[in-house]
């Protein structure tokens, strides 16, 4: 059987995919790739340890028709303290990635490379991200782009992300610091007046679609490409998130207008995503249902 590699398997979005892939008896199908510990991959699922960053067990990746890649740096205050050690994480470890591997690819990459523009965002949009993390990002996608261009990737399918939520996300994002101020009190701070956009989805279904992007991939021509953004098709602001917590379970919060370097006035239009979730037979996620799950979940753990 074919299998898939997915790089960055033992991450967040990563952790997502372990469990959709063991949920729908896909374990005999995918390997995960780890880089610090074994431990962060179940050990129901085949994985192996890759450090691209140092090009350790990189030859692991040969010989894999599909890889859905979930790797790199995710955090946007690392690109604005240390932009190479930004570029190192997204870019470096990216090129390092395609000196072996040759077959499809499904990326996961970021609406952060929208940033400077405002409202909605289609995808074939003509723009060059105004801050560090998103022109790392873009610069991955452009690699990316070439080398499908030169036949080193058979097929491409990048996701624009905008904002996940779920089980395994740090604990320094916004609705585990709401959870937190639930169990231990304290107070949550919202920078920028929480008019930031998150149109989120809930990390399981992030990665339905990546899996269920593997499949369609495979029945594409070679040469094929599509850029796709993945938000939900609500209009969300931080500010209408933590409303809805305090309304499940209340905390102390408070809105400052100052505090947020870079907020996020755009959000990716979701007709291209739309029409491959109905095409999929794949039906949008309750947002506001899937945040007062998992709420009451974090709310649930001992401090």
């Amino acid at each position: 059987m074919e299998k898939t590699i997915v790089i960055g398997g033992s991450g967040f979005i990563g952790k997502a995919i372990q469990s959709h892939a063991s949920e729908q008896g896909l374990d005999m199908s995918f390997v995960f790739s780890y880089c610090a510990t074994p431990k962060n991959v179940s050990d129901t699922l085949e994985k192996v340890k890759i450090d691209l960053l140092r090009r350790v067990g990189v030859e692991a990746v040969e010989g894999f028709p599909t890889a859905i890649y979930v790797a790199g740096n995710a955090d946007h205050s690392l690109a604005r303290n240390s932009p190479s050690a930004d570029l190192d994480l997204n870019v470096k470890m990216f090129l390092h990635f395609v000196e072996r591997f040759r077959g499809s690819l499904v990326l996961l990459s970021s609406q952060a490379t929208y940033y400077g523009l405002e409202g909605e965002i289609n995808e074939n949009v003509d723009h060059v991200s105004t801050i560090p993390y998103g022109l790392s990002k873009q610069m991955v996608e452009a690699y990316a782009k070439y080398f499908q261009k030169i036949g080193v990737l058979h097929r491409l399918w990048i996701f624009r992300l905008m904002y996940a939520f779920g089980k395994g996300e740090k604990e320094r994002r916004l609705i585990p610091r709401c959870a937190d101020a639930v169990k231990k009190g304290g107070s949550v701070t919202v920078s920028g007046g929480g008019k930031s956009f998150v149109n989120p989805l809930p990390s399981w279904f992030v990665a339905h679609i990546l899996v269920k992007a593997v499949e369609s991939v495979a029945q594409e021509n070679a040469g094929f490409l599509e850029v796709t953004n993945l938000n939900c098709r609500e209009i969300v602001t931080v500010g209408d998130v933590v409303a809805f917590l305090n309304s499940v379970k209340h905390f102390d919060h408070s809105y400052s207008e100052g505090g947020e370097e870079w907020p996020v006035m755009f959000w990716g239009n979701t007709e291209k995503l739309a029409s491959y979730l109905k095409k999929s037979r794949i039906e949008w996620p309750n947002v506001w249902e899937e945040l007062r799950r998992y709420f009451v979940e974090l709310t649930k753990k001992v401090a």
